[in-house]
């Protein structure tokens, strides 16, 4: 059944909307067009942030997305607003979406990525043919206000890698394992990371994982030399980092045996 309005009278005798402080225009109000500007006014105040990180339709196969900000983590993402963005023609589905560091992502046609593994927010579905957008879906309802969570409060994402991987502050705090992996791999940390980052790396599958600081130093009782990384290569072999003030790393964890690179 459709929604029904309110009656005439009870819309008549309506003053304002508690929640958004709008203000409807009495009867007989003048000058109508400077009412009818404030009610805009208020109005447009009130739904700003429903502005956020919207996708919209350019004409021909091109998107543009509004400014926003989101949390990943303790880290909050910042994306300027973007024009431009082609699609591919004559696609079912067209799963738009930002990654963790922000990155538009405008080609991914099966579905949206695994939040665990892959943490991300949901923009848009989007379908192409002959030439131009048939439909555009906004997906930003999948997501809603949240705390942003530390270590331990449920918010923290597990990756397994199974080639070399550099690792982006927005990650943190997170979780990277060696899971599936049939030789060597190295997880390099970033640069001059904010104090407080946090990476914890486990040991999942028999093989060196290694864990690189770049020119930074790894501080742990195994050495404190700068760009040397650290390695374990047993299953269950863990070590987590905390980055300091100084731009290096501090062990305030780790389990099992984990050397410094000769």
């Amino acid at each position: 059944m459709a929604e029904v309005y309110p009656s005439d009278s009870e819309l008549l005798n309506i003053v304002s909307e508690t929640e958004t402080g709008v203000e409807y225009i009495s009867t007989g109000q003048a000058p109508y067009y400077l009412e009818f500007r404030k009610l805009l006014y208020r109005l447009l105040l009130s739904s700003r942030r429903a502005n956020d990180l919207r996708v919209f339709d350019e004409g021909g196969l091109n998107i543009g997305v509004k400014s926003g900000r989101f949390w990943v983590g303790t880290t909050l993402i910042s994306y300027n607003s973007s024009s431009g963005n082609t699609l591919a023609d004559d696609k079912a589905n067209i799963y738009v979406y930002l990654d963790s560091a922000g990155n538009l992502v405008v080609d991914e046609y099966s579905a949206f990525p695994d939040m665990t593994s892959s943490p991300h927010v949901r923009l848009a579905v989007v379908t192409t043919s002959g030439g131009d957008i048939t439909s555009l879906i906004d997906a930003r309802d999948y997501h809603s206000i949240s705390m942003p969570t530390s270590g331990g409060s449920g918010g923290t994402t597990i990756e397994a890698h199974t080639s070399n991987d550099t690792l982006a502050e927005s990650e943190s705090p997170s979780v990277h394992t060696n899971r599936g992996a049939t030789g060597t791999i190295t997880l390099t940390l970033p640069t001059s990371a904010a104090a407080g980052t946090t990476f914890t790396f486990a040991v999942q599958a028999a093989q060196q994982l290694r864990v690189d600081p770049g020119t930074a130093t790894i501080r742990d009782n195994s050495g404190q030399t700068p760009d040397k990384y650290k390695w374990a290569d047993a299953v269950g072999e863990c070590l987590t980092l905390v980055a300091d003030s100084n731009g290096d790393w501090v062990t305030i964890a780790k389990n099992g045996t984990w050397s410094e690179e000769p």
